[in-house]
């Protein structure tokens, strides 16, 4: 057997009942033969007491401008305290441990403190331990930089860590686990009875998670096509399958229904159409990249707040008319790059307007066709897509 990868969320490490769980994932990997190496996320969400969120709120109360290394600095001890922890708990079963940072494990990033990219990864440390006989327990979501400063990778950084350790230490598989049993079809919260897919690729992964899929983080999944590895989804809480990400797409025609809420929309107006190089400056600063069609004299994207004088100053240049709207969300419609989109979108737009649902803009891309709505109406939008192809 050769080396695999685990990787453990906040909510998977956050009780001592949920740890237990943890521990006999663990277990039975070293018992198959796994060399096993760990990554934890910091305990929990914000309120419980090593939660990233908790930690930062301790710089914030003093009302001052927090300075990103040190913020760093102190985001780092949730995972710490994590991998401590558990490989606390597992040399309670008499198995031997060694718990990492992520600067021990030789991770180096780059220096963008609060979103650093891994740029390199000494495996040799944990090849020592492993080869020891110890399970290693190492801190997700940090690194050290070349100046030997802590940094942290932003959202989806544990899911990160995993997968590049797993690629340079040329893991057999990478195990991301969750509270959910993979990958479903879409939010189980909006469509209770959707189904968790067999596997997927890592095109439809990554499609997925850019559109608002939260169960891995595309750079974690763009890691794994990179070393060409596989990665499982898979529940803590059960022994299902879960997803198999890898090089083989699914079996279905739409693999993935994807929400984004909570968005601020720019509508470009004016009376000539916009010329391809007038296109190229609204789609540069767009949140997305993506510009929306809506007909000839209109253009949309998505803006962040912090953008909104800037798409201002845009529309005079262009000597356009640009409206805000607030409180809009993006359904995509996601597969694989050799269905016709054009059918695609001409099924659920016919499925869209059936059920009374207003399509501000839209956009049929290659491997997606995404569509903007008002918040309102993005349950009712979710569902009559899923019920177009699953029902």
């Amino acid at each position: 057997m050769g080396i695999i990868v685990q990787k453990f969320g906040g909510t998977s490490v956050k009780s001592a009942e949920s740890r237990k769980a943890v521990l006999g994932h663990i277990l039975r990997a070293k018992e198959e033969g796994h060399d096993v190496v760990v990554v934890v996320s910091a305990m929990g969400r914000m309120g419980d007491p090593y939660a990233t969120d908790t930690l930062i709120e301790l710089l914030r109360a003093h009302g001052s401008k927090i300075n990103p290394k040190t913020q760093d600095l102190i985001m780092s001890c949730g995972e710490i305290i994590s991998a401590c922890v558990m490989a606390t708990y597992i040399e309670a079963q008499g198995i031997k441990a060694e718990a990492m940072t992520g600067f021990q494990a030789g991770i180096l990033t780059t220096e963008a403190f609060g979103n650093a990219d891994i740029i390199n990864v000494d495996p040799t440390p944990i090849l020592e331990k492993l080869k020891e006989g110890k399970v290693v327990v190492v801190a997700g979501f940090q690194g050290k930089t070349e100046k030997n400063d802590i940094a942290t990778l932003g959202r989806g950084g544990s899911d990160t860590t995993a997968v590049v350790l797993g690629g340079y230490l040329k893991a057999d598989f990478v195990d991301i686990y969750t509270d959910v049993p993979g990958i479903a079809v879409t939010d189980p919260r909006l469509v209770p009875e959707a189904p968790f897919i067999p596997k997927v690729s890592y095109e439809e992964a990554i499609t997925m998670a850019e559109n608002g899929a939260k169960v891995i983080h595309p750079r974690a999944v763009k890691a794994a096509k990179q070393f060409n590895l596989k990665v499982r989804v898979k529940s803590t809480f059960d022994d299902s399958e879960g997803t198999l990400v890898g090089p083989e797409a699914s079996d279905l025609i739409v693999s993935g229904i994807s929400a984004a809420k909570d968005l601020a929309v720019a509508k470009y107006e004016r009376e000539r159409a916009f010329t391809d190089d007038e296109v190229a400056k609204l789609q540069t600063l767009s949140a997305d990249k993506t510009l929306y069609d809506s007909n000839s004299e209109e253009r949309v994207i998505l803006i962040s707040e912090e953008d909104k004088d800037t798409a201002k100053s845009l529309a005079e240049e262009l000597n356009a008319q640009v409206n805000f709207f607030e409180n809009m969300s993006k359904v995509s419609a996601v597969y694989k790059a050799t269905i016709d989109s054009r059918a695609v979108d001409e099924k659920i737009m016919a499925t869209l307007l059936k059920e009374d649902i207003q399509v501000i803009a839209k956009k049929v891309l290659a491997d997606h066709c995404a569509y903007i709505v008002k918040n309102d109406c993005v349950g009712k939008c979710v569902k009559a897509i899923y019920k177009t192809y699953f029902n």
